[in-house]
């Protein structure tokens, strides 16, 4: 009995904190309309690219929490979002780098929140 309440609460705990991650992450995506018409992004897309935008990094688990909104699905889809994400962008010069097993990084995030006239929330 005493070990099925130590896995409830350990469960509880961790969806406690994952409900934190995904709040945090869809309330630092609200400017999805600062984002340039001619960017033909999806709105999966566009909610992937401000998550480059926001954070210095978004591993893989916090790209599935914004796609997928759980963290229990193949990375490899990922990989295919961000490889649509680049050859939209990289025309207006946007560099998006690959973080080996961790996850990705915007190139010039500072530098693209003001061009987009967007607010980075710093974490």
């Amino acid at each position: 009995m005493e070990m099925v309440q130590l896995t409830k609460e350990a469960l509880a705990e961790r969806v406690g904190v994952l409900e934190r991650k995904f709040a945090d992450l869809r309330q630092s995506m609200v400017a999805c309309a600062a984002l340039p018409a001619n960017w033909p992004l999806t709105p999966k897309e566009r909610e992937l690219f401000l998550a480059l935008l926001s954070y210095d990094t978004v591993t893989k688990e916090m790209a599935m929490l914004v796609l997928y909104g759980t963290e229990d699905r193949p990375d490899h889809g990922v990989a295919m979002f961000m490889s649509r994400i680049r050859a939209k962008t990289e025309p207006h010069s946007v560099k998006i780098e690959t973080i080996n097993r961790t996850g990705y990084r915007l190139v010039d995030r500072l530098v693209w929140t003001k061009t987009l006239k967007l607010d980075a929330v710093e974490h």
